[in-house]
Parts: structure tokens; C-alpha cells; sequence
């Protein structure tokens, strides 16, 4: 079998494709993450009689949050 050589065209086309999944995939996960973090804190809250609030950034990937206790 005879292996074919790649031109730098093709090369750089599968580093690309490569480095847009991982990256896709590392945006994914922290988003995902981030998401089931901000649902256990906020049954927490809930838990002790508060009011979960909470700001989201862009895709998820970057949040505050705060309880809030009533009185």
C-alpha cells in the first residue's frame, strides 16, 4: 500500500478541524460543569430557606452566585 503525501493545504485543514473539536469540546464540558454546579448551589439555598440568585455569562462560562436569605 502506498501512502499518499499531504500538501500544507491539507495539513493545515486536519490541525484545524482538530483544534475546533477540542475546543469545542473544552467549551462544552466547562459549560456543562458550570451548569450542574449552579443547580446544586441553588438546591442548597433552597434548602436553607434562601432565593438563589444568579448572573450567567456568554455560553455559560463564567457565573455568580449569591443566596439570598429572607428575614
Amino acid at each position: 500500500m502506498k501512502l499518499k503525501k499531504l500538501t500544507n493545504g491539507q495539513r493545515l485543514s486536519i490541525i484545524l478541524s482538530f483544534t475546533l473539536v477540542i475546543t469545542s469540546s473544552l467549551i462544552f464540558s466547562k459549560s456543562y460543569f458550570n451548569n450542574k454546579e449552579i443547580n446544586e448551589f441553588s438546591e442548597g439555598c433552597f434548602n436553607i430557606g434562601g432565593q438563589p440568585v444568579v448572573e450567567m455569562s456568554t455560553l455559560n462560562l463564567d457565573y455568580y452566585f449569591s443566596c439570598e436569605k429572607s428575614k
